[in-house]
């Protein structure tokens, strides 16, 4: 074969190859936005966290889906609002996101100073998972069951130290709420970061709140006894845990503890739709399902609009507990 006739036979073969990235971008396959910029997955929470670790998780699949990199961006100062104003300050151009956990919705609820709104504000994209909040006792306290805790509790003479993660969290308000329904004498006490699995293994103190993705371990492994979850079903990952809510007289626990994915405000529909897209069909992808499970979360990956009728339950019922319990931040 002579040289010219080579040289055209290659330029014809790579073609259909030069051809390709045009011809999904107008099919809709690829990312409607730039290419040679990664993606910030800004996630307003601290490294080494379960939200840390979810965000890392999806990241990995969302970069074979954009076929673009995807950087976590740990943006945990002033309790996660940097990082959240930073997201919906970013350019509407598909590049930026934000991972938040569901404190985001139930945070402006019981303090109205929070400079977000996450639920009028942002652009809903994918609910990534959810978890259960698990009502735990120490192993040393012998109970097994909700009815057991119930008649222990009765029976103390003094207030019962009833540990949360801190005021105006879903843990804080569960343990509120469940002091009120329940007509227990407890003492609401709040602890910094882990030290609250810490001292429930250690028996410290007997019970409290606890999410399933911070505790699935000690759970699983019997150091800690799991009594009732809250949500409004059982959780795969504790399937033998009962809800609250099928206890009587437990409405208002069946709000869930949830992590998602939001874009800045007004963001373009075809970019939405991208990342609904490519975020759902991550999430259920069998590998990053298993290893959200192993996290203890149930992954959902459900599309934009799905998470926003999710957060519109939500909120509905977290103003009624929150009015109910009465818990605000001054």
């Amino acid at each position: 074969m002579s040289l010219p006739r080579r040289r055209a036979l290659a330029t014809a073969l790579a073609l259909p190859s030069l051809a390709l990235p045009a011809l999904a971008r107008a099919q809709g396959t690829t990312p409607p936005w730039e290419r040679d910029r990664p993606v910030r997955l800004i996630l307003n929470g601290a490294a080494g966290s379960g939200a840390d670790a979810v965000a890392r998780v999806l990241a990995l699949r969302l970069q074979e889906e954009f076929q673009q990199s995807v950087v976590v961006e740990n943006q945990p100062a002033g309790a996660g609002v940097v990082g959240y104003q930073a997201a919906m300050r970013a350019r509407k151009d598909g590049l930026t996101a934000i991972c938040c956990i569901s404190g985001v919705l139930l945070g402006p609820l019981v303090d109205s100073k929070l400079p977000f709104d996450v639920f009028n504000e942002a652009v809903p994209v994918s609910q990534l998972h959810t978890a259960a909040g698990v009502l735990c006792v120490a192993k040393s306290l012998g109970v097994k069951t909700f009815a057991e805790f119930l008649a222990w509790a009765r029976a103390q003479q003094g207030p019962i130290p009833f540990g949360n993660y801190g005021h105006g969290t879903a843990s804080h308000i569960h343990a509120a709420l469940l002091t009120r329904r329940a007509n227990l004498n407890t003492e609401l006490v709040p602890y910094p970061g882990p030290q609250l699995v810490n001292d429930l293994v250690a028996g410290h103190v007997k019970v409290g709140f606890l999410d399933s993705g911070s505790v699935i371990a000690q759970l699983r492994g019997g150091d800690i006894i799991g009594l009732a979850v809250t949500g409004p079903e059982r959780v795969s990952v504790l399937p033998n845990l009962p809800t609250l809510v099928s206890m009587g007289n437990m409405q208002g626990f069946e709000p869930q503890i949830w992590q998602g994915i939001f874009l800045p405000p007004e963001t373009p529909a075809p970019i939405l739709a991208a990342w609904g897209g490519a975020v759902s069909r991550a999430v259920k992808s069998p590998q990053v399902s298993a290893r959200f499970r192993d996290i203890g979360f149930e992954p959902v990956g459900s599309l934009p609009e799905e998470f926003r009728a999710m957060l519109r339950r939500e909120r509905e019922t977290w103003q009624r507990v929150v009015a109910e319990t009465g818990v605000r931040i001054p």
